[in-house]
């Protein structure tokens, strides 16, 4: 068996730069030395000598600049952090196959061929904006303008193919939270430094004007029926029942308490995240949110309401050990996923599925619910926002629901307003009426 030949090195720049080939292929490797010592080893993708120099001498400059602004040059680039999210949603028992399948499609759609090759660290405002017109195009002159199928997925989740549509298709807010969710991902695991994580997207909710359509939200009335209804179930027979009615009144106390988001927040509560502190002699309860979550970690405090009904829940749940989950299915210990036919179920009972303009409630409405009261209490929105884990703007553009019925009483003012007799202004003379004939 001949000897495998030995790799023959080619030294740039004092040595600081190495190209070589590895057996039995052309692509040349680059080995750069940095002025720390640490080597950057990578391919330059180029078959053309003189091409792999100019590319190792970028490099070269690239790392050094990246190294003056405190970052790693070895920072992983985008496709690696997008494959490495993709393997973690994938793993997460919560999420659904379908959900699953569409941001993996996503992904690899359109996020991985645009920022595949750039590092996680690189991309910028401007990138972002670039990718904003290769996705406009993507349809009609881009890489999608030569697919001819497309698959589609069915709610029971059989597919089928059929021949693609000729209409272009804008972008969708799934695709913003993709990749929102992949850079949170990079900060949490620390590819990158929060500090530089970009602004991606803009979600909006807009009606037919162009104005912001806010989520429905129940009244200070309404959400008082709504903790009655859950504090008086009616007694059954049936033991699974009575746990269902018993874990959905705790979620609704929760989130209505804390203005949580439901779902990804309320799922992995433990009764560790619970604590008890001390302000100015007044006991609070407090919630910590978990690092996992959309905001990351956040100190939670808890409406005077939401404790008294856990603790109580704590006392009859089969699941109340330090690390299991609060809002627990009492057969298997899981958290539970979704209250939404409960919540469902509710509403129809008290008869309010929809406010007063015909928007149906949904879980995510109890979260408006607690803001919009905060507000109308007069609690800054600077303090809502924190507990709520968002800006004061958005709790301005979305959360906000007053009107001048709910907020009436602050109309009126000390001022004594002149009242007129009836009487005299019917005594009062009017100037003739030019256009009228005498």
């Amino acid at each position: 068996m001949p000897r495998e030949k030995k790799t023959e090195y080619f030294y740039l720049d004092d040595r600081a730069i190495a190209l070589y080939q590895r057996p039995n292929s052309s692509m040349w490797q680059a080995r750069i030395v940095r002025e720390d010592g640490n080597a950057i080893v990578r391919s330059t993708g180029e078959r053309n000598f003189d091409k792999a120099v100019e590319w190792a001498r970028r490099e070269k400059m690239r790392a050094e600049v990246l190294t003056e602004q405190g970052l790693d040059p070895h920072t992983k680039s985008f496709k690696s952090v997008a494959e490495l999210w993709l393997a973690a949603i994938g793993r997460d028992p919560t999420n659904k196959p379908r959900k699953i399948s569409d941001y993996t499609k996503i992904v690899k759609r359109y996020h991985i061929p645009y920022f595949g090759k750039h590092k996680i660290t690189q991309i910028t405002q401007k990138t972002l904006a670039d990718y904003e017109i290769w996705r406009a195009a993507f349809w009609q002159t881009g890489p999608g303008a030569e697919q001819r199928e497309e698959t589609i997925r069915r709610a029971d989740g059989s597919t089928y193919t059929r021949e693609k549509k000729v209409a272009s298709r804008g972008k969708g807010d799934a695709e913003d939270t993709v990749l929102r969710q992949i850079f949170k991902f990079a900060v949490n695991h620390d590819f990158l430094d929060g500090s530089r994580m970009p602004n991606i997207g803009q979600k909006t909710t807009r009606g037919d004007k162009g104005a912001v359509k806010r989520r429905p939200s129940f009244t200070k009335e309404q959400a008082k029926a709504i903790l009655d209804y859950c504090n008086s179930f009616p007694d059954t027979q049936s033991e699974k029942l009575t746990n269902e009615r018993l874990v959905f009144g705790a979620f609704i106390h929760l989130v209505l308490g804390t203005g949580l988001r439901p779902g990804k927040e309320h799922q992995p509560i433990k009764w560790k995240h619970f604590s008890l502190k001390i302000v100015d002699d007044v006991p609070h309860a407090y919630l910590t949110i978990v690092k996992e979550t959309k905001t990351g970690t956040r100190l939670v405090r808890c409406d005077s309401f939401v404790w008294p009904m856990l603790s109580g829940f704590r006392y009859v749940s089969k699941f109340n050990g330090e690390d299991d989950f609060v809002l627990a299915n009492q057969e298997t210990g899981e958290a539970v996923v979704s209250f939404k036919r409960q919540f469902n179920t509710m509403l129809k009972a008290l008869k309010m599925e929809t406010d007063v303009q015909g928007d149906h409630f949904t879980p995510y409405c109890l979260r408006h619910t607690y803001a919009t009261l905060k507000l109308n209490e007069g609690v800054s929105d600077r303090l809502v926002a924190i507990n709520m884990g968002t800006s004061p703007d958005m709790i301005h553009r979305y959360y906000g629901h007053d009107t001048s019925v709910s907020r009436a009483n602050e109309f009126n003012t000390d001022i004594d307003w002149l009242t007129l007799d009836a009487e005299k202004l019917k005594k009062v003379k009017r100037p003739p009426n030019p256009k009228k004939k005498p």
